[in-house]
């Protein structure tokens, strides 16, 4: 009987050491289970996360570990991330719309997941947000600092938006020889959380008439409020401060989905969301 069950264990260890330890979460907010978080800023961040799955059905959660080595040393902190948001299932099983802010203090390392129904187009908004609202409390040593302020610009740029069914803003053309992403370099440190919103977000695109970036400015006027049980609808205004372009269009707004207005906040469990690894990573 030692044999086999000695058999049994030199054939077993090599999945046994390779394999997936997630951990089970306390909270569909936050799961501090680095202990980074005084109580105060833990309430404070939970009652955003909140308010902001009662206001848009999104589901948005925080968790600290201390090392990802703990769970999982052989993949890299995207697979580890992803595979994490996937055991959980953050966010609602038909919009994928859950995010999730993974912090690990002692590999100095970051990632701000998103589910799959984000889309590619938003990872550039992410990046923005981990580098800009995150990394700088977090490079200071003041990790509660770094993930409030972090928490509130993913809420303002990335959550409410797509929530309002906002698309992500459309990156310029690189400089001749400059890089992708050239353009995130114009974000004032401070200022992410008003960037990709209103008149501030048009600053990336062009003027359709004179090609004037940044010159853009745009005003929306609610005429029919969304309800529950009918459409809204709204008046843009686009106009061009370089030259006499103006446009107005009509925009629907759509109406007040049952699911996300009356997701309660008090529900202990995930919608069973999923991510295909989209998201942004930071390091410090």
């Amino acid at each position: 009987m030692k044999r086999i069950v000695a058999t049994l264990a030199l054939v077993l260890w090599p999945a046994l050491a390779s394999a997936q330890f997630y951990p089970d979460y306390n909270s569909i907010t936050v799961n501090d289970f680095a202990d980074i978080l005084p109580d105060d800023t833990e309430a404070a961040i939970s009652a955003q996360l909140d308010a902001l799955r009662d206001d848009t059905g999104i589901e948005m959660t925080v968790v600290t570990l201390t090392r990802q080595e703990t769970y999982d040393p052989d993949s890299t902190l995207e697979q580890f991330a992803t595979g994490l948001f996937n055991h959980w299932g953050v966010g609602n099983a038909e919009r994928n719309d859950g995010i999730m802010v993974l912090v690990l203090p002692e590999d100095r390392a970051m990632r701000l997941e998103l589910g799959a129904g984000f889309g590619d187009g938003w990872n550039d908004v992410a990046d923005a947000v981990v580098q800009d609202a995150f990394l700088p409390g977090f490079r200071d040593g003041d990790y509660p600092a770094g993930i409030a302020q972090g928490v509130s610009a993913t809420i303002d740029v990335i959550a409410r938006p797509f929530a309002a069914n906002t698309p992500p803003p459309e990156p310029a053309a690189p400089a001749e020889g400059g890089g992708g992403l050239w353009w995130l370099s114009i974000i004032p440190l401070g200022l992410v959380a008003l960037i990709f919103q209103g008149k501030i977000r048009l600053k990336l695109r062009k003027c359709p008439s004179c090609g004037t970036r940044g010159s853009l400015q745009i005003k929306d006027r609610t005429i029919d409020a969304a309800t529950r049980t009918s459409k809204g609808k709204k008046e843009r205004t686009t106009s061009c401060s370089n030259c006499d372009f103006g446009d107005t269009a009509i925009i629907m707004v759509p109406m007040l989905s049952a699911t996300r207005s009356s997701s309660s906040s008090s529900s202990s469990s995930f919608g069973g969301g999923s991510s295909s690894g989209g998201g942004a990573s930071g390091k410090w």
